[in-house]
């Protein structure tokens, strides 16, 4: 791992030094292309995306990622902890088998629109996987750059091509209407895996 990292460092400040010294039209080496001989996996990143903040910078795992639906809860007459009637997300399609989970990060993007009745607060997302039963929350924030507040490891080591329950979970603190709860009109789902 040590010389995994002193060979992404070296080659790092290989290639700065040769994009200012190189003259104009010279080939320079390209970074990706050298760590990949050296069996090291690359995950290239558009810059764009890293400003806009819809995108998590991983230095060496790769990431499959989904747009959640709609959720919403109601409860009529009651107080107390609701659950969302959730939604399943699949990763099957879209990481490779044997993969392994290193992290996953959920969020709901800045602009996303929320509704709740005055004495409702959402808490968080309830992650559950299908394959073994494993649970997590990570606290519900709307935000444009997603940080470790919105990643769990709590599945780490276990197969990421795998389908999961999401739910969100929120709290009503008094009855206003009658027929209190949330809607969420979307979210993101992001698990960072391991190839095997």
């Amino acid at each position: 791992m040590k010389r995994k990292n002193f060979l992404a460092m070296a080659t790092a400040t290989m290639m700065a030094f040769a994009i200012m010294f190189s003259p104009v039209g010279a080939a320079t080496v390209n970074a990706a292309e050298a760590l990949e001989k050296e069996g090291t996996e690359v995950v290239v990143i558009d810059m764009n995306d890293v400003i806009d903040g819809e995108a998590i910078v991983y230095a060496a795992d790769p990431t499959a990622s989904k747009v959640l639906s709609k959720d919403y809860a109601t409860s009529t007459g009651q107080t107390g902890t609701i659950y969302s009637i959730g939604q399943n997300v699949d990763f099957s399609g879209v990481i490779p088998d044997g993969a392994t989970i290193k992290s996953i990060t959920i969020y709901c993007p800045t602009g996303t629109k929320v509704t709740q009745s005055k004495y409702t607060t959402i808490k968080n997302y309830v992650i559950t996987s299908y394959a073994t039963n494993t649970s997590a929350t990570v606290p519900f924030q709307q935000t444009s750059k997603p940080s470790s507040t919105n990643k769990t490891t709590a599945f780490e080591g276990e197969a990421a091509n795998v389908k999961f329950l999401v739910r969100i979970e929120g709290r009503i603190l008094q009855q206003y209407t009658g027929m209190d709860g949330f809607t969420v009109f979307g979210g993101k789902m992001i698990v960072e895996y391991v190839k095997n």
